[in-house]
């Protein structure tokens, strides 16, 4: 540009010839300047951003580069260090319909617009924010110290995990759109679809046939999405309460072992023995474990990214309750909204830990298959071999110290008619 020392010292992105004429030579300019600047933190040349929002670089966007292309920028935005910045430019120079083009994804009766990513961006925002108040203030759960796993798992935090990061910044984004879609999908459910793509979300549709990410992108950011819904389900259903129940009860599932091979129940401290325990403390503490499990069975190791977004949807309701309200009286209530649904949530995070359900999802049956079918000899094929395996998890998950033959017991006793 023949300023670049300058453009650097003042943090500016800016073009070497004529800004048009750069991004019409080569439309992915536009998605690159917006990468640059998220990634260094700068602000792009006012120049630049006029010739960014010009509909012939939209056309020659949509035209020319290939969607490999556009979907690999979109995933570096995502990296870098400011994806809120990255995914606010595609919105404020009118790029986001381009790069996420949901209008031919959406039918032509809800056909859903810009406010979706508006909202999605509000979402991210303040998902974002959250993790860094997290990076100055940990609550327990998120420290090393804190942390507390079974069956053999080795847990990170969002904070040193780029890769589940990277998936919940999708999903936060997304999030709208996805929620758009169910509804869109209730009012058309009478409808019917056609192919095996049909059957596929829009988060599947928009990641891999329009943005050309590996499949295993879009099942962790749908995943993501679904664990945050039943997270938040949780905490309407009052499990914010059986949280802080386990945490003020003291009781605690841990492994004995290196090997996770055993694990030891407690209620401060006294030794419980899961298949005799009568305690209502604990048999509360177990239903809600089974609750628990039944979530973070599905979405294994992105459990965090998933209880973030529940939470960080959390805020972004109260900032809209008091949206039309200002006044310092006002400002200190919300903030001390917002101060009580983070600890509302910090407890259940610690509870899961306690209770030991952080790598529940890596654990083996006590019965096989093949044991199961000597066990109860009858059963017929079909769907009853999969509900009773499912339902020996759920004795697990409420037993967890509970030995083999109690559990032939208990299998024994629900289906007699297979002895």
């Amino acid at each position: 540009t023949g300023r670049g020392f300058e453009d650097l010292q003042r943090g500016i992105v800016s073009t070497p010839l004529a800004p048009l004429t750069t991004l019409l030579d080569d439309p992915l300019r536009v998605l690159r300047s917006i990468r640059f600047a998220a990634r260094l933190r700068f602000a792009m040349d006012d120049s630049l951003k006029n010739a960014a929002m010009d509909q012939r670089v939209r056309d020659a966007l949509a035209q020319k580069v290939s969607r490999e292309r556009v979907g690999g920028e979109v995933d570096l935005m995502l990296r870098s260090p400011d994806p809120v910045g990255a995914m606010r430019l595609l919105i404020n120079l009118d790029l986001v319909m381009t790069v996420f083009p949901i209008q031919k994804l959406l039918p032509k009766e809800y056909p859903g617009d810009v406010h979706l990513f508006s909202e999605g961006l509000n979402i991210l925002s303040t998902t974002h924010d959250h993790l860094c108040d997290c990076k100055v203030n940990p609550p327990l759960w998120c420290t090393a110290k804190g942390s507390m796993t079974t069956h053999g798992y080795n847990d990170s935090t969002l904070l040193d995990n780029g890769e589940s990061r990277r998936f919940l910044w999708y999903a936060a984004y997304l999030k709208p759109l996805m929620d758009h879609s169910r509804e869109v999908d209730k009012k058309q459910q009478n409808k019917p679809k056609r192919g095996k793509k049909a059957n596929r979300s829009i988060i599947g549709k928009l990641l891999v046939d329009e943005l050309k990410r590996p499949t295993r992108d879009a099942e962790s950011v749908e995943k993501i999405i679904r664990a945050a819904d039943q997270f938040t389900e949780m905490m309407d259903c009052g499990s914010d309460l059986s949280a802080v129940s386990v945490l003020l009860g003291g009781i605690k599932v841990a492994e004995t072992s290196e090997h996770g091979t055993t694990l030891r129940c407690t209620i401060n401290g006294r030794e419980v023995d899961s298949e005799t325990e009568e305690d209502p403390l604990w048999k509360g503490a177990m239903e809600f474990r089974l609750v628990a499990s039944n979530v973070l069975d599905r979405v294994g190791v992105l459990w965090r990214a998933a209880l973030i977004l529940s939470l960080s949807e959390q805020l972004v309701n109260v900032n809209d309750d008091f949206v039309a309200i200002e006044g310092d009286v006002v400002e200190e209530g919300q903030e001390e909204r917002r101060r009580g649904i983070v600890e509302q949530y910090d407890a259940l995070a610690a509870a899961f830990q306690k209770l030991g359900l952080i790598g529940i999802w890596t654990r083996k049956p006590l019965i096989d298959g093949s044991e199961l079918k000597k066990i109860l000899p009858d059963i017929p094929r079909g769907p009853i071999f999969r509900e009773i395996m499912d339902k020996q998890q759920d004795w697990m998950t409420t037993h967890p110290n509970g030995e083999k033959k109690g559990l032939e017991e208990y299998l024994k006793s629900v289906y007699p008619d297979f002895k």
